[in-house]
């Protein structure tokens, strides 16, 4: 009898050994972005699917992606992306997986590939409430309104119809305002938009099409393919992702007050607190590009200054030149994603340091030209005064020129504080949650544009009103320095 209970023992001891060999050579098997992490890209707002709550990232793609990283014993990292981004987010192997109600369509099946599908959606048609628009052939000479890179933005494009990309959120307030016409979006959000509207707008009973959501991972990534795909059938026959669907689909039409608005905005979930925050990653982001641009602009400009006939300093000068001549003919937007996704994205620097690095290239440029015009500024007899003193070339320049230079340029500096201070509320578009990422990220929570939008203009106000105050201080200052 013991001789059997051994023989058993034993057979259970290697059945379990298999099983847990067999899942830690599934695991090792798999490679991620970082160790020991698996890194998704989403989009928000797409509610129920993916939304913030404060935050904190909830919703059904979410819950799904967490059951993910608990099956393969990983932390989870959310990216939150523009949506035209996500796929260019996968191919440049900055994030294992992408969940975001996204189809496989034919394009993006040539760049990533796609599991199976978790959920399906209708593409649905969104008017105002006394739109004479009743059925989806009405839309045909129509502005409409739709997500970029969406499948209902590109069924529009393909059908040629007059339509304009923008944020789910967005599409209604511009709807709501009578800028366009119709909006196309995926059904539980077009529902989710009616329900807290306050009967402004509706859907149509007509529908475009239906599809299939899947998650996208990178092309011939076989192990992942085959964890997911297992964990999508087991949350599809436990009834887990319909019961998610459902507890995230239940909506409330709300008609606060004004006050209700305000602390709506502001006051729950410490949203005033995320303002300041995005306030503070804002004043990072600008303090270290002005560093870099002073920096890259000095040398610029003293290289472009330079009377030295070697050939290695005129090979500098063209390369200067044409330096600001690039940054100055791009838009800046073009030079944040060609940094984060070209330059040193795939290198695994993270987005804070990809936009301090493209703010501070491109102040650079502009940055020289100011310190350029100081230099020249500059009294050229003190320069002969500091030859006739026996001063080498580098002595006069960093002695004499450069510090009337960056004195006689400080009022056109702190314009360029201003102006950078500014341009960073473009950081968003690579995930950061910045000022102007948090009053978005606000905004479509709380369906309520008024109080966001006031309050991240009134901060970038306040900044720029207290810099330009400081400026005048300084110069009040430096004139009477020059005066004793």
């Amino acid at each position: 009898m013991n001789f059997k209970k051994k023989i058993i023992s034993l057979f259970f001891c290697f059945v379990s050994s298999i099983m847990i060999l067999s899942r830690c050579a599934c695991c090792f098997a798999l490679s991620f972005v970082k160790e020991g992490t698996l890194t998704v890209a989403t989009n928000t707002p797409f509610h129920p699917w993916e939304f913030r709550d404060g935050e904190e990232f909830v919703g059904v793609d979410i819950d799904i992606v967490r059951k993910l990283a608990e099956k393969l014993n990983l932390n989870l990292e959310i990216h939150d992306v523009s949506y035209d981004a996500l796929i260019l987010e996968l191919s440049n192997k900055k994030c294992d997986c992408v969940i975001a109600g996204m189809s496989a369509t034919e394009e993006n099946m040539n760049s990533v590939d796609f599991s199976v599908p978790y959920a399906s959606s209708k593409q649905l048609i969104i008017v105002n409430s006394d739109s004479p628009i009743n059925k989806k052939e009405d839309i045909v000479d129509k502005k409409l309104g739709s997500q970029l890179s969406s499948t209902g933005f590109n069924y529009c494009l393909d059908n040629k119809y007059d339509v304009r990309p923008y944020d789910p959120v967005d599409a209604v307030l511009a709807l709501t305002s009578n800028q366009i016409d119709a909006v196309i979006m995926d059904e539980l959000p077009a529902k989710n938009m009616v329900a807290k509207s306050n009967g402004k707008i509706r859907v149509l009973d007509d529908y475009l099409f239906e599809e299939e959501y899947r998650i996208a991972f990178s092309k011939g990534n076989k192990e992942l393919e085959k964890v997911i795909n297992e964990l999508i059938k087991e949350l599809k026959l436990s009834g887990y992702i319909s019961e998610r669907i459902k507890e995230y689909s239940s909506y409330e039409n709300l008609n606060p007050s004004f006050w209700d608005k305000i602390k709506m905005n502001l006051i729950e979930k410490d949203r005033w607190k995320q303002l300041l925050n995005g306030l503070c990653i804002t004043f990072e982001i600008t303090f270290v590009s002005l560093i870099i641009g002073i920096f890259l602009g000095y040398i610029t400009a003293f290289t472009i200054l330079s009377k030295s006939k070697s050939f290695f300093v005129k090979v500098l000068k063209i390369i200067a030149k044409m330096y600001i001549s690039l940054i100055r003919g791009t838009p800046i937007v073009c030079q944040l994603f060609i940094m984060y996704y070209i330059v040193i994205g795939p290198l695994g620097v993270n987005d804070i340091v990809s936009a301090i690095l493209a703010f501070g290239i491109n102040s650079g440029a502009y940055v020289s030209e100011v310190i350029r015009s100081g230099i020249l500024s500059v009294d050229s007899g003190q320069i002969e005064a500091g030859r006739a003193l026996g001063l080498s070339e580098s002595q006069i320049m960093s002695g004499i020129i450069a510090p009337q230079a960056l004195k006689n340029s400080l009022a056109s500096l702190c314009n360029e504080f201003i102006q950078l201070f500014k341009e960073t509320s473009v950081a968003g578009f690579i995930g950061i949650m910045d000022l102007n990422k948090v009053g978005e990220a606000i905004r479509a929570q709380t369906l309520s544009p008024a109080i966001p939008l006031l309050s991240v203009a009134t901060m970038y106000f306040v900044v720029v009103y207290l810099a330009g105050i400081l400026m005048s201080f300084l110069e009040r200052r430096l004139r009477e320095s020059d005066k004793s």
